[in-house]
């Protein structure tokens, strides 16, 4: 038996709107022609926007100068571009943006998504843990080559894993180039969480390595005869 399937109504579509306008991630649909179709109220907030951008070109319609740099170099591609930016209109915020591509059934592209999330706050909570961090471990006991005594418990791989990290290399690309496998990375992390006595979070892990790996001598970075490039 033949199944055929549920008509699209009007109601569907309000209820869809309406989940659409209630998210808190920002979207704005644009047309082929580079104009703003529909916006959500997080658009509104997030880009500074307003019903009356509808049908605006959304070069003209976004004020914030990062934001629009972003717009136009993702307008040029053919893939999804993704990013963080720093905007300062209408307020000061880091956005995940994200451009999508819509294309109809035969593979022309008929528009484009803007998206974004605020960020802000979530980086606040990284940069706030990983300066409370450094202060601690700052304050520890030191030897007396003024190197902290609790470096001395990482071994050297995971001194060249935290120091990967601090770079922002990903798990499999630190494990690629010490060519080790991602089950034996994920054991170091945990023996690197701690020695440290840091909690089990990798983002929090990676800003604590960005940070605190400008504060060590040149020759803590030195093990078995290899030095790692400084970046100072």
């Amino acid at each position: 038996m033949n199944r055929c399937a549920k008509p699209f109504t009007f109601c569907d579509d309000c209820l869809i709107r309406l989940a659409i306008e209630g998210l808190s991630t920002a979207i704005a649909l644009v047309d082929g022609r580079s104009r703003l179709t529909f916006i959500n109220r997080a658009a509104q907030e997030i880009f500074g926007l307003s019903p009356d951008d509808l049908n605006t070109p959304v070069a003209q319609a976004l004020k914030d100068p990062a934001l629009l740099r972003l717009w136009r170099e993702a307008s040029q591609q053919t893939e999804p571009t993704m990013g963080l930016v720093r905007t300062i209109f209408p307020t000061e915020r880091l956005l995940r943006i994200t451009v999508g591509i819509c294309r109809n059934p035969d593979g022309q592209i008929i528009g484009r998504a803007l998206l974004a999330c605020d960020v802000t706050e979530d980086r606040k909570v990284v940069l706030e843990l990983t300066e409370e961090l450094a202060r601690q471990l700052l304050r520890r006991p030191r030897s007396s080559n003024g190197v902290g005594q609790v470096m001395h418990l990482l071994t050297p791989m995971e001194w060249r894993i935290l120091h990967l990290l601090g770079r922002g290399l990903s798990n499999r690309a630190i494990a690629r180039q010490l060519s080790i496998s991602q089950n034996t990375l994920r054991s170091h992390l945990k023996s690197i969480y701690r020695k440290l006595d840091l909690p089990a979070s990798r983002s929090a892990l990676v800003a604590f390595a960005s940070q605190f790996l400008h504060l060590l001598p040149e020759e803590s970075l030195t093990f078995l005869g290899e030095k790692f490039p400084s970046n100072r």
